[in-house]
């Protein structure tokens, strides 16, 4: 690994430490408006309905951040795939940095518990080459951070366990609004829901 390549991943360490000590990933944050937040990182790429019944729940995407919006515009769950061993997070004023994503166990929780972090580790019976670090930095408000044994999906085994994604989600906003049929389209589907 290069010094630069070396920097980028303690870079994405920071990112990942911040995301599970406060809930947020800079503004990407639960409850985060989706015009607020293409204002500060420029128009979103669109990743699709969640559901096939409807457009909404609806994802979109911040360079290589998928984030997950309900009807009313509001960010529910984002998820950074570091599998991929370089992501692209958004910057200030639109376009993407690159990060090195390659994070060990040992490395992250020594980050964690140094930014006084405190989590639960889960495992299930049925994905037994997996491991969750679960933060609740907020009530209502959840982080897990993955691991796995390998280096990207189906990669070479490693001894320390790997980052393998990080999930953003929370449970306080139960019913979301009908959108105002008197106000234009907002270029995100208001439109398409009439």
């Amino acid at each position: 690994m290069t010094p630069q390549e070396s920097s980028r991943g303690r870079d994405f360490l920071a990112r990942v430490t911040e995301l599970a000590a406060t809930g947020a990933l800079g503004a990407l944050r639960y409850g985060a408006p989706l015009p607020e937040l293409a204002a500060r990182y420029g128009d979103p790429w669109d990743g699709g309905g969640i559901h096939r019944e409807g457009r909404w729940p609806h994802a979109f995407g911040f360079g290589d951040v998928l984030a997950v919006f309900c009807r009313c515009r509001r960010l529910r769950s984002l998820t950074l795939p570091a599998w991929q061993g370089e992501l692209d997070l958004p910057r200030e004023g639109g376009g993407a940095e690159t990060y090195a994503t390659r994070v060990g166990e040992s490395e992250l929780t020594a980050a964690l518990t140094a930014a006084g972090c405190s989590w639960r580790t889960v495992t299930y019976e049925n994905v037994p080459d997996q491991r969750t670090l679960e933060f609740s930095p907020a009530e209502d408000l959840w982080v897990a951070l993955v691991l796995a044994p390998h280096e990207g999906r189906d990669g070479p085994r490693v001894e320390d366990w790997l980052l393998h994604k990080a999930l953003l989600w929370g449970y306080e906003h139960a019913d979301c609004p009908e959108p105002d049929p008197a106000l234009p389209d907002d270029g995100w589907g208001a439109a398409a829901e009439r």
